[in-house]
């Protein structure tokens, strides 16, 4: 767990830019075991193989369990499996804990697991998260006594990285035979985790209670102490400033905060508990569906990549607090290239010469936070500068997911952030190169890559990590020679908790089921 415990006596409260700061005292904490959060965006599904966005996978860590967890130093750790074998690239083996039970008392064996497995590699149930968790090829899952096998037609070695993100959670037998009440939240019996929906109120409020009796903690290297959470409340705000107010004010026990000028508000209180993760990766990505105005055009894609200086960027984007990116992931991550000379450089009168008087591009931008709305006026700006007749269309973060998600939708430009839930080069590799959404892949782009899926795929089936790391860089030198991306920055984060309430995050990923009250 990586947090910053800051012990000073009084809060700084700036009110505004001009009218300077003043101190307050924080507000009382509350002591009835409950956690009020707010939400920059509304949840888009309660079902963990169709969510979209960060804060749908936050809620799916309280709702279900996975097969495997996150754990510090980019390892794994058993959750509902207490064993598991690689034992090639193509066949895994997972042994299931025997004192694990649903919300509705049902007993999850392994074949509950292995039904909810096998829901989430059916190419009818539409899951953008499919090929994440097992790869693009034919799954198939058994189950035998207390062993769940899973036996894929391609190599995919970061299928255990797979089965422990929040989109790979175990959907109880009550949640599988009602998928839409199970998307509504309204099935008591689906979920897996430790909190079940208590109330919805979609697009205002949610509240989550805990599972009395629930103990399939995993067995963290760290163990978890103190006590989780008797209630969870979540509210929906964009305002990052009024949600600060509400922490200071003792309104509010869990923050997340994207903006450094609110981030630094908390820098003089008292006894705040802080975690600062690189949450994302930021990056352009061009529609290449025939038709639209970067299809079959790399001189234009590399005249927008032109357009854009990484570091003006990052100034408007996190006021040069984030780290530059060389690719489509942080330097942090095994395989990642490191390579400059893969991208094209800012050269704004290269780029006026590539791009004057293109036309009808559609830019899709996200309003998760002040961050993500302002970079996307940024690209939109530098393509007007560059003679570009673009129009922009923001969406609220959920709603900018799921149509990107839709595929053939209708945007030439979107500038995202990649939550990279595995902590794989892979899985932002096939954000941008292989099977289309629309066809069961990943690939928002559509673009065709003959020679980098060819080195994606040899990655994918290495087992030496040498080797992977190889195949990895190929791939990614191919996707930046044809500017099918453009690297911009990471996306910083801040989670603030009160005093009393601690949270552990492994390698830049916050896990929302480990919250707890009194740790030690």
């Amino acid at each position: 767990m990586r947090y910053r415990k800051l012990a000073t006596l009084t809060a700084v409260v700036c009110l505004t830019a001009t009218a300077g700061c003043s101190t307050e005292e924080l507000g009382p904490a509350r002591t009835d075991g409950t956690v009020r959060t707010v939400l920059p965006s509304d949840t888009s599904s309660f079902d963990p193989a169709l969510t979209q966005g960060q804060q749908s996978f936050q809620v799916a860590n309280l709702l279900y369990d996975t097969v495997l967890r996150r754990d510090a130093n980019a390892s794994l750790v058993g959750g509902l499996a207490t064993d598991w074998e690689a034992v090639s690239a193509t066949e895994y083996t997972f042994t299931i804990r025997d004192d694990a039970t649903c919300s509705d008392d049902t007993p999850i064996t392994a074949e509950v697991v292995g039904d909810s497995l096998r829901r989430l590699a059916d190419p009818a149930t539409n899951s953008t998260w499919r090929n994440l968790v097992f790869g693009p090829g034919d799954v198939e899952v058994t189950a035998e006594g207390a062993t769940v096998r899973v036996t894929l037609s391609e190599p995919f070695t970061t299928l255990p990285q797979g089965l422990a993100i929040a989109q790979a959670g175990i959907v109880c037998p009550a949640g599988v035979k009602d998928p839409k009440g199970l998307a509504a939240g309204t099935v008591d019996g689906a979920y897996s985790g430790p909190y079940v929906v208590k109330e919805a109120r979609q697009g205002l409020s949610y509240t989550f209670a805990f599972r009395e009796g629930y103990d399939s903690w995993p067995d963290y290297a760290t163990p978890l102490t103190g006590e989780p959470p008797s209630t969870i409340e979540l509210s929906i705000s964009t305002d990052q400033s009024t949600v600060a107010n509400q922490i200071l004010a003792g309104d509010v026990e869990l923050g997340q905060f994207a903006d450094p000028d609110v981030v630094a508000r908390f820098d003089a209180q008292p006894d705040l508990n802080q975690y600062p993760i690189t949450q994302a990766s930021t990056y352009v990505v061009f529609n290449q569906r025939p038709g639209r105005a970067f299809a079959d055009k790399p001189e234009l894609r590399k005249g927008v990549a032109q357009a854009i200086d990484q570091e003006a960027f990052n100034a408007v984007f996190s006021k040069g607090t984030s780290e530059v990116l060389n690719s489509i992931a942080p330097a942090s991550f095994p395989c990642v290239s490191d390579d400059r000379s893969l991208l094209p450089g800012h050269d704004p009168e290269a780029a006026k010469k590539a791009l004057q008087g293109t036309g009808g591009v559609k830019i899709l931008g996200n309003t998760a936070n002040r961050q993500y709305s302002g970079g996307a006026d940024y690209i939109y700006q530098v393509l007007t500068d560059a003679g570009v007749e673009a129009e922009i269309q923001k969406l609220d973060n959920a709603t900018f997911w799921s149509t990107i998600a839709e595929g053939g939708s209708d945007w030439d430009i979107v500038f995202l952030g990649d939550l990279n839930s595995v902590g794989s080069i892979s899985a932002s590799l096939d954000r941008v190169m292989g099977a289309s959404v629309e066809d069961g892949g990943r690939n928002y782009s559509a673009s065709v890559n003959p020679e980098g899926e060819a080195a994606f795929a040899e990655g994918l089936a290495a087992t030496d990590e040498d080797a992977r790391c190889a195949a990895f860089e190929r791939a990614q030198r191919s996707l930046l020679e044809r500017t099918d991306v453009v690297p911009l920055v990471g996306g910083p984060l801040t989670y603030v908790t009160s005093a009393d309430l601690t949270m552990s995050v492994y390698d830049d990923y916050a896990d929302w089921a480990t919250l707890r009250f009194g740790a030690s």
